[in-house]
């Protein structure tokens, strides 16, 4: 495609070119060895290779520009953000003004190489009356006439040359440094710089206000000055108050405020928490501090001016005149900033106030303004400051624990006489509500009939507790059932009876092979659901046992010394398969537990050997079936236990959903989305089995009236589960088995990546 070099990359300002027969977009990237790559040859562009008769066919098509002569890149692109700038100025006439003909406005005027616009603009000036600001906006002027068709161009803007812009004629003096050379690259010559006239409205007013100063001695105090310049610029200094010899007196700390603005200082004091003080913090209100009060000013007696009375007569008839000579006027008694400093005592009305130190702004000021240095606090107001920090309250110590109710609710009592309940953390429970992590264990016992029991632990996510449920085995002796009620576990072995708040067991305490003791029963962790694994392994930072990179990181630092020997020790165990048309060596389960104990002894448990196994499964990952009348049954008992009779509300929102679906078959999301719409009362492992029991089509699809056939226990009932008092949460437990499985050894090999880095040293 040929575009204008004069116009920007848009649509509608390119044209095909001639003889054109392939239009696809270029290709930037090549693949070799399997690694995608920037290709070698530089594709035709901006910036590439101009067009040449002898550069071959392909570069043969006609150009606008001739060979060799086109430009590397357009101007819009060439001169982004290059800006000339000309100083100049315009007279403007004031015939309505007396004794000022006219008056010169100094401009500045902009070029933009990008597209040749202009913007003429003044400096504003304060107090000068004129609206100043742009006067010319940014555009394209025409000339004056007979050429106005015509634009005005670079060439007709130089030093001491005058240049017409609407109705104003502007004469330019002077231009940067970058218009300089600019121009002078061009060929350009730029003359010196030149004057500016003086302007006779400047002059006049300059003469009436010396004038004015001559005649009238200025008697009114003008701070607008001074508050616009220190305006929010505040003096702070930190002090301290010894009021210990009088009776209940005691070590006062301070914080000194001085405003620049208007002289005025202010104090607050430091109040140390549980106090006992009735005070809000402020020691003296804002306002100009003497430094000797003797007594109360009289009314008019602080005013900035003196009015003498030249000639009486009353209000009406009396001449009055200020007193520019300050006759009586007394000295200043007021504190300043030259009278504060660090080591200084200021008098705030008869209490002696030591300055000790001052911040970094106040150093800088002081700095800056008189040339000091020395801003080294105060020493001996350590050893005060210290005093009156053993002089606070100490923080309350609470009593020892004394076995009554939780730890939560004893605080609770020893804090405030109104016992509040112990605050929950929502957003955990909000995010974490029903996500439960289920571990299969056996109880390790003396008697040896406990041993065979087989209990599954619940984690609940949401409030770190635990609950403990045993799955009742046949002929065993025991009846099965709830354990342990759901509550928070202590870890063993601490000491409860102390203030501090007791360690309660964490996620992160329960993973395969460990052993737990809850309630002073040892349980030894076998197996765990897929939920379980698969929540750990997705939250991987915060269960470090499931991260797999840590994992074949503590392989890789073992087997690096011993790598060759290690691997042709155990290549018996490796046994080729073809697997999804891919020929892999693969091991078993068995014999890769075996040879990462063998190699990493007691620094491998078994979480980390099964989040291995899972990673690298030479096997497809297929979900374990459920027992759909079991799933039914479960259901039935969770809908009965919660009273749940909306099944006419959720065929309602399955309508909404979709009109046609309601005898066809639906997204498994928008199912999930139904349960909780409609508030069924099922968790998301109950949710999950219910999931994979149910009919699906060719595109996975769940049928609806499979799904409210489910929910449906006077239809279609079902063996119900004993007791139904009880929420039988467990009953459909499905330990995740590993046992038996295939495991990718040559993904497992190139994961450690040992063969390749021996090579290199080898080499």
């Amino acid at each position: 495609m040929l575009r204008c070099s004069g116009l920007p990359f848009l649509p509608g300002n390119t044209f095909p070119e001639i003889g054109q027969t392939r239009f696809h977009k270029s290709q930037h990237f090549d693949r070799w060895n399997r690694i995608c790559r920037l290709a070698d040859k530089k594709r035709p562009g901006i910036g590439g290779k101009q067009y040449s008769p002898t550069d071959g066919p392909e570069y043969c098509l006609p150009s606008l520009y001739p060979p060799r002569q086109g430009p590397l890149l357009p101007s819009w692109l060439t001169y982004d953000r290059k800006v000339l700038c000309f100083h100049g100025f315009f007279q403007e006439t004031m015939t309505e003004v007396d004794r000022i003909p006219y008056q010169i406005r100094k401009v500045k005027i902009l070029y933009y190489l990008e597209d040749n616009t202009m913007q003429v603009s003044e400096p504003r000036t304060m107090n000068s009356g004129i609206p100043q600001g742009c006067l010319v906006t940014r555009q394209r002027i025409p000339r004056p006439a007979p050429y106005d068709k015509e634009f005005t161009s670079l060439l007709d803007l130089n030093i001491n040359h005058t240049v017409q812009l609407f109705d104003r004629v502007y004469t330019i003096t002077g231009c940067d440094d970058f218009t300089r050379k600019f121009l002078n690259q061009l060929g350009v010559s730029v003359p010196e710089l030149a004057e500016t006239p003086i302007d006779p409205s400047t002059e006049q007013r300059k003469k009436q206000d010396a004038a004015k100063m001559a005649k009238r001695p200025a008697y009114k105090i003008d701070t607008l000055g001074k508050f616009l310049q220190y305006d929010r610029k505040v003096l702070c200094f930190q002090a301290f108050w010894d009021d210990r010899s009088s009776l209940f007196g005691d070590l006062h700390e301070l914080e000194v405020l001085y405003r620049l603005s208007d002289d005025t200082i202010e104090i607050k004091e430091k109040l140390p928490l549980n106090s006992g003080r009735d005070s809000n913090g402020m020691f003296l209100r804002r306002g100009r501090l003497p430094k000797i009060f003797e007594r109360l000013p009289v009314v008019g007696e602080n005013t900035p001016i003196t009015i003498l009375n030249v000639l009486g007569g009353g209000l009406k008839g009396g001449r009055y005149l200020p007193d520019c000579v300050g006759i009586g006027k007394s000295e200043d008694n007021y504190y300043k900033d030259s009278d504060l400093a660090i080591g200084q005592t200021i008098n705030v009305y008869g209490r002696t106030v030591m300055l000790t130190d001052c911040d970094e702004f106040t150093r800088e000021y002081y700095r800056a303004k008189c040339g000091i240095e020395d801003f080294h606090p105060i020493l001996g107001y350590s050893v005060r400051k210290d005093e009156f920090e053993r002089r606070r309250r100490r923080e309350r110590q609470l009593p020892p624990y004394n076995g009554w109710g939780t730890h939560e609710d004893s605080e609770g009592n020893c804090i405030t006489v109104e016992p509040m309940p112990p605050k929950i953390d929502f957003r955990k429970f909000v995010v974490y509500d029903r996500c439960n992590l289920r571990f299969g264990a056996r109880m390790l016992s003396n008697i040896k009939e406990n041993n065979d029991r087989f209990f599954v632990i619940t984690y609940y996510l949401s409030d770190n507790t635990v609950s403990v449920y045993e799955l009742m085995i046949r002929n065993s002796g025991f009846q099965g059932g709830v354990f342990m009620k759901r509550a928070r576990m202590l870890v063993p072995n601490q000491d409860i009876f102390t203030p501090d708040r007791p360690k309660y067991y964490q996620p992160q305490d329960f993973y395969l092979g460990t052993t737990v003791i809850l309630q002073d029963h040892k349980f030894k962790i076998t197996n765990s659901d897929i939920y379980a694994l698969t929540f750990m392994e997705t939250y991987c930072e915060e269960f470090p046992l499931s991260n797999v990179a840590k994992i074949v990181q503590k392989i890789r630092s073992a087997l690096e010394p011993i790598y060759k020997e290690y691997i042709s020790k155990h290549m018996d165990k490796v046994v080729p398969r073809t697997i999804d048309g891919n020929s892999i060596g693969t091991v078993t389960y068995e014999a890769l537990r075996d040879m990462l104990i063998e190699l990493l002894g007691d620094q491998i448990v078994e979480q980390e050997i099964v989040s291995l196994c899972r990673q690298f499964s030479a096997e497809s990952k297929q979900q374990d079936t459920c027992d759909k009348e079991l799933v039914r049954s479960a259901i039935h008992a969770e809908l009965t236990r919660q009273l749940w009779n909306d099944l006419e509300r959720t065929k309602e929102h399955l309508y909404h959903l979709d009109p046609a679906s309601v005898d066809g078959w639906m997204n498994p999301k928008h199912i999930v989305g139904t349960i909780k719409a409609c508030r069924i009362p099922l968790d998301n492992a109950l949710t999950e089995a219910m999931l994979q029991t149910l009919n699906r089509n060719e595109r996975g699809d769940l049928e609806v009236k499979d799904f409210l056939d489910i929910l449906n226990p006077l239809q279609i009932p079902c063996k119900p589960l004993q007791p139904l008092n009880v929420k039988h949460d467990v009953c459909y437990f499905t330990p995740y088995r590993i046992s038996g499985n295939l495991i990718d050894w040559d993904k497992l090999l190139r994961s450690i990546d040992l063969e390749s880095k021996l090579t290199n040293q080898t080499s």
